[in-house]
C-alpha cells in the first residue's frame, strides 16, 4: 500500500536524522569527555544531596572527583535493595535519586529472585541518544561514505520482546527498549516486521514461528536488529530447519495450527494474512539450494545491515550469523551496556571497541595490574592496552558501583576511551589458583576452531571439584555433527591451547596438580533450548548472555544431562 510505503519512509527518514543527531552529539561530547565527566559527577552528587543516601555519605561537602572518592564507598545492588524495596512497595520518592524513576529493568539475581534496577527519566534520555538511533546513524553515514548514498527504506526484523509488566507501585519493568517504544505500538507496523502483539507479548506463544514467520512474507526487509547476537542466530537456526513448513504456511496464508497461541491471536493474524503462492515459491527456490551460501541476502535482497551486540562472549554467535548474511552486509556492534547503565557505544560499522559516555555516567578504573583494589583512576589516567574493572556512577542513583567487568582501553576517540569487554570478574575458574578468565577460554576455544576447521555453536567450562586432582570439563556444541573418533584429538587441542592462553593451568596440568581436561559434546540446539527454557521462566531476552562458566545446579544438571558424548 502507498500509504504504508509512507510512513516506513518517513519512520527511515527520521531514524536517520536522529541518528546523524546522536553521532554529533557523541562527537562533541567525546572532544570534551574529561571536562563533562567531572562535571557530571559533580551535578550528580550536588542534585541528590537531600536524599537519605546522599546525606548518609556527605553529599553536601563534595566538592571535587576526589571527595567524592574519599566519601561514598563502592557499592554493590544489596547496599540499594532496602531502598528500592521502599520505593516499589511503599512509593517512597528521594532514597537513593532526585530523579524521578520512569522504568526497572530486571536483572538476574540470586535464588531466582529478579534484580530490580532503577531507571531514571536522565537514564531514558541517554539510551533514546545513543540506542537504536546510533545505529541508524552509524550504518547511514557507512553506506554515505562507500556508496554516496543512503541506505533504501524498508522494514527491519527486530527481536524484541518487552512483555507488558509493573511493579507494585505502577511503575514499568522489563526490558528498557520495550518502555521506550510502547508509546508507538499502533505504528510499530510500518517499521517491524512482527505485529505488535509479538514485540509486546501477553501469554506464552510460539514467538520464534510468529516471528520469522511474518519476516519471511515481507520481501523489503532491509535490517536485522537485536539486543543480542544470539537472538538473531537462534531465529535464523528455527528457519533453516523449519522453511518447508513456513513455506507452506506463506503459500496458503495461515498460520499453522501446531502452533501454540492463542484462538484470539491466531483468528487476528489470520485476518492480516492471505493466500501467497508466489512468495512462497520464491522462498522455496533459495530453502532448496541449501544453505552453504548465505541465506539472508538470497531471501531479503534488500537487506542492509545488521545490529545486535556480537563481541565478547557474544563473538561466537557472529561468526555463525555470518554464514547466514555473508561478508558483505554490514554489522554495527551496538553498544556496551549493562541493566545499570548504557556505557558505551560502536562508532563505526565493524568497530569491535565501543566509545565510553562521557555524559552517560561517572566511571572509575581499577587497573587489573595493581594489587591495590581501592584506588581508582578516572578518563584522563587511562592507558591504551591496559585492562581495568570499571566501577560505574549511573543517572539513576547508584553510587560507585561495581558491575565486575573487566574492560580493555584500545585507543581513543578524541578525549574519550575506546574499550572492550574483556570478562567478569566473578566468571573465573580457578580450582588450584590457576585463575582461567572468560578471555582464556575464548582465545582458546577461538584457535581450536581455527586449528580443527570445527565451528562451534558455543561451549562452556565447568570446574570439576569432585574428582582427585580437581579437573576442567569443557562442553561443546559443534555446529554439525563430530564423530567420536575426533573428540580425543579435540580434547587434546583445547587442552594445549588453554595452556597457552594460561600458563598457569598448563604447568598445574603438566605436574599433576590438575587432572586431564574432560570434554563433553552436547546434542544439537542445546544452547538454544537452555535460552528458550529460560524466556519460558520469564527471563527476559536482554538478560540471556552466554552460558560460558556452569555454576549453578540447574546449569549443572540441564547441560550434563544433553550430552551426545564425551572422552576422560
Amino acid at each position: 500500500m502507498i500509504v504504508d510505503k509512507i510512513t516506513n519512509h518517513v519512520f527511515c527518514s527520521t531514524l536517520k536524522k536522529r541518528g546523524a543527531n546522536s553521532i554529533k552529539h557523541l562527537d562533541a561530547a567525546s572532544r570534551d569527555a574529561i571536562a563533562i565527566s567531572e562535571k557530571l559527577i559533580l551535578d550528580i552528587v550536588q542534585d541528590n544531596k537531600d536524599t537519605e543516601y546522599g546525606k548518609k555519605y556527605g553529599f553536601a561537602d563534595i566538592k571535587s572527583i576526589e571527595d567524592y572518592k574519599k566519601k561514598v564507598p563502592f557499592s554493590t545492588y544489596d547496599d540499594y535493595y532496602p531502598y528500592i524495596k521502599r520505593m516499589i512497595e511503599n512509593d517512597e520518592e528521594d532514597l537513593i535519586t532526585v530523579y524521578p524513576i520512569r522504568h526497572y529493568a530486571l536483572s538476574s539475581g540470586s535464588v531466582g529472585v529478579p534484580k530490580h534496577i532503577p531507571v531514571s527519566q536522565k537514564t531514558l534520555d541517554s539510551y533514546s541518544i545513543y540506542a537504536a538511533n546510533m545505529a541508524f546513524g552509524v550504518l547511514d553515514e557507512f553506506y554515505k561514505t562507500t556508496t554516496g548514498k543512503t541506505f533504501e527504506d524498508g522494514m527491519c526484523l527486530n527481536t524484541l520482546e518487552a512483555p507488558p509488566m509493573w511493579t507494585e507501585n505502577g511503575v514499568t519493568k522489563g526490558a528498557i527498549s520495550g518502555t521506550m517504544l510502547r508509546p508507538l505500538a499502533d505504528r510499530l507496523k510500518y517499521f517491524m516486521t512482527s505485529p505488535s502483539e509479538l514485540i509486546f507479548p501477553e501469554g506464552v506463544m510460539d514467538l520464534k514461528y510468529l516471528k520469522i514467520r511474518f519476516a519471511l512474507e515481507e520481501r523489503n526487509v532491509m535490517c536485522m536488529v537485536s539486543a543480542f547476537m544470539t537472538g538473531l542466530v537462534d531465529l535464523m537456526t528455527y528457519m533453516e530447519n523449519n522453511w518447508e513448513s513456513l513455506c507452506d504456511d506463506i503459500e496458503q496464508g495461515c498460520i499453522s495450527k501446531e502452533i501454540n497461541i492463542s484462538d484470539e491471536l491466531r483468528d487476528k493474524f489470520n485476518s492480516m494474512l492471505k493466500p501467497n503462492k508466489e512468495r512462497a515459491q520464491e522462498l522455496r527456490a533459495e530453502f532448496e539450494k541449501g544453505f552453504d551460501t548465505p541465506i539472508v541476502p538470497r531471501i531479503w535482497k534488500n537487506m542492509r545491515w545488521v545490529a545486535a551486540i556480537g563481541t565478547g562472549g557474544f563473538a561466537q554467535y557472529t561468526q555463525k550469523m555470518r554464514q547466514y548474511t555473508g561478508k558483505n552486509i554490514p554489522y554495527s556492534m551496538a553498544n556496551y551496556a549493562a541493566s545499570e547503565s548504557m556505557m558505551a557505544v560502536a562508532r563505526r560499522a565493524g568497530d569491535e571497541s565501543f566509545v565510553l559516555l562521557p555524559d552517560g555516567g561517572f566511571y572509575e578504573f581499577i587497573p587489573m595490574d595493581s594489587d591495590d583494589e581501592e584506588t581508582t583512576l578516572t578518563i584522563d589516567q587511562l592507558e591504551k592496552g591496559k585492562d581495568y574493572e570499571i566501577v560505574v556512577t549511573n543517572l539513576s542513583g547508584f553510587y560507585r558501583y561495581k558491575i565486575k567487568d573487566v574492560i580493555r582501553v584500545t585507543g581513543f576517540y578524541n578525549e574519550a576511551p575506546m574499550i572492550q569487554f574483556i570478562y567478569r570478574k566473578n566468571q573465573m575458574i580457578s580450582i588450584a589458583g590457576e585463575k582461567t578468565n572468560e578471555e582464556a577460554l575464548r582465545w582458546a576455544m577461538q584457535k581450536f576452531q581455527d586449528d580443527t576447521n570445527i565451528l562451534l555453536r558455543d561451549y562452556s567450562i565447568f570446574a570439576d571439584t569432585e574428582t582427585k586432582p580437581g579437573r576442567y570439563i569443557i562442553l561443546i556444541e559443534p555446529d554439525k555433527e563430530l564423530d567420536k573418533s575426533r573428540y580425543e584429538e579435540c580434547r587434546d587441542i583445547i587442552e594445549k591451547r588453554l595452556g597457552e592462553a594460561n600458563p598457569s593451568f598448563g604447568s598445574k596440568i603438566a605436574t599433576n596438580v590438575l587432572g586431564r581436561t574432560k570434554l563433553c559434546v552436547t546434542q544439537s540446539e542445546t544452547y538454544m533450548l537452555y535460552r528458550d527454557m529460560m524466556l519460558m521462566k520469564g527471563v527476559s531476552q536482554n538478560q540471556l548472555k552466554p552460558v560460558r562458566v556452569i555454576d549453578t545446579p540447574m546449569k549443572e544438571k540441564f547441560f550434563f544431562n544433553l550430552l551426545e558424548g564425551e572422552v576422560e
